[in-house]
């Protein structure tokens, strides 16, 4: 496959988010953060196309670089041109009234084969097939769970993907083509993609629900395109709106019918042993509010009790903070001991940086360190709410002193997450102001609050801790003799 593709007119190659250049050579970026040095050749190719120059065309070695690249989160494609919906066959899951799913199928091609299965809606679906020429409907008389539903929409499926779809969805027009084409772009040097997912953006409504949404919605991964898996950026992607491979789908086993919550998240890790999942948040799909604020945090709190039992089928996976023994060590030591004795930790530490960067020059070891451990500070401080609000609550009317520090870094944490969001609206036109920005706080607030509050409920019900446990790397490999001690004689 030709590595040249067509772009969306007017688009061109960016560096990822957070991402820049060190010197002329060397990029720092990406999810999980790094430094990559490239070849002289190499890194005047990167330049090159951000500036806009065009692809090139059959040249394996600048696919490789490109593709690894790309998967690290350092570079970002351009958008291509939207494909066709040929061999699509859309599944639709509903426990609904038929007003919501008759929009719905009003928003599709007319000529895209549809699977509708209604998982025991209170009044009977079937008479939408009247009126929707190709509609299929199945009917479970109980509802069985969407992971159920799904499964039964795609078994009868003979068209190579499968796009699900949720019933209280309205997508793009050309959604489904905009998804085959950037599975179609994939370079020569990459997994195939067995799964393509778009953004899904909350649409208007009314009520706290409709608020809650628009500042924070659960389904939105963000702007930014990403492989997904877990350690990336995006770790995994909703089945509100996603294209999947058939035949990956039945090999993988479908959806987990004995998951009501989280199965999205199984379906998408198991799917990783076959290709590669990818999000493109070019693509757009809507999603309909839940009507109440009680609603919409008690869906967040149902998403959260779902983690234990993803860490029990995914072991050592399901991480809330990743971050590095030298950046968690001076935060410990200031909310522990003293601000100042872990402001100096934090010096020493980056001080010495260089020895453990050896390719990089002492001012750009020390300044990456630097740059860790702010980024650590922000994963803790949004740690220390979600999920651990309740036990950092607890901490703080035990030993005030102690409590007080974790609630100045849950602030701060809080804060980054804000600032990170408003920078995003901004990004994409929008002006948000000083009322916006204590909103989007708020609400930030009242999610962690709920989704921390499910998280626990799992973690006691299943007896299972890891999903509210850091991942603490580069811990220091203490010599055999320390690790092991053996009996005298």
């Amino acid at each position: 496959m030709s590595t040249v593709s067509t772009a969306t007119a007017g688009a061109r190659w960016r560096l990822g988010p957070g991402t820049h250049w060190l010197d002329r050579t060397t990029l720092a970026g990406g999810t999980p953060y790094r430094v990559m040095t490239l070849t002289g050749r190499g890194a005047d190719i990167v330049r090159d196309l951000v500036d806009g120059a065009p692809t090139p065309a059959d040249q394996p070695a600048v696919a490789e670089l490109l593709h690894r690249l790309r998967s690290a989160g350092v570079l970002i494609a351009p958008p291509p041109a939207a494909s066709d919906h040929v061999g699509v066959t859309v599944v639709i899951p509903a426990r609904s009234a038929a007003g919501p799913v008759r929009e719905l199928l009003a928003s599709l091609p007319a000529d895209l084969p549809v699977v509708l299965v209604d998982d025991g809606s209170p009044v009977p679906l079937a008479p939408l097939a009247d009126e929707r020429p190709g509609l299929r409907v199945l009917r479970h008389e109980t509802s069985r769970g969407p992971a159920a539903a799904r499964n039964a929409g795609a078994a009868p499926v003979d068209t190579p993907w499968i796009a699900f779809l949720d019933a209280d969805t309205i997508p793009d027009p050309d959604w489904i083509a905009a998804l085959k084409a950037h599975v179609g772009d994939t370079p020569t040097a990459g997994a195939p993609v067995v799964l393509a997912a778009p953004q899904i953006v909350p649409l208007t409504g009314s009520g706290s629900g409709s608020w809650f949404e628009k500042r924070v919605c659960a389904l939105d991964l963000g702007r930014d395109p990403s492989d997904v898996g877990p350690g990336r950026a995006v770790s995994y992607v909703p089945s509100a709106a996603m294209l999947v491979d058939a035949e990956a789908f039945a090999k993988a086993g479908g959806f987990n019918e004995d998951m009501h919550v989280g199965e999205d998240v199984d379906l998408v890790w198991r799917l990783l042993d076959q290709g590669a999942v990818r999000y493109y948040p070019t693509v757009h799909v809507g999603h309909r509010p839940r009507g109440t604020l009680t609603a919409a945090l008690n869906r967040r709190r149902l998403y959260g009790t779902g983690a234990a039992d993803l860490a029990d089928k995914h072991p050592g996976t399901l991480k809330h903070v990743d971050v590095s023994v030298w950046s968690l060590g001076p935060w410990l030591l200031a909310v522990i001991v003293q601000p100042a004795v872990g402001l100096a930790a934090a010096v020493v530490t980056a001080a010495i940086a260089p020895w453990g960067m050896p390719e990089l020059t002492p001012a750009h070891a020390r300044r990456l360190a630097a740059m860790g451990h702010l980024r650590a500070g922000a994963a803790l401080g949004r740690w220390l709410v979600r999920p651990m609000l309740p036990v950092t609550v607890l901490v703080g009317l035990l030993r005030p002193r102690v409590g007080r520090r974790l609630a100045v870094a849950a602030a701060a944490g809080l804060a980054f997450q804000v600032v990170t969001d408003l920078r995003g609206a901004s990004a994409s036109g929008e002006h948000p102001g000083p009322r916006v920005a204590a909103e989007t706080l708020v609400a930030h607030l009242l999610d962690d609050a709920a989704y921390g509050i499910g998280v626990w409920q799992g973690v006691i019900a299943r007896r299972n801790p890891e999903p509210v446990l850091p991942k603490v790397r580069d811990l220091p490999r203490w010599p055999r003799r320390f690790r092991r001690i053996r009996p005298d004689g």
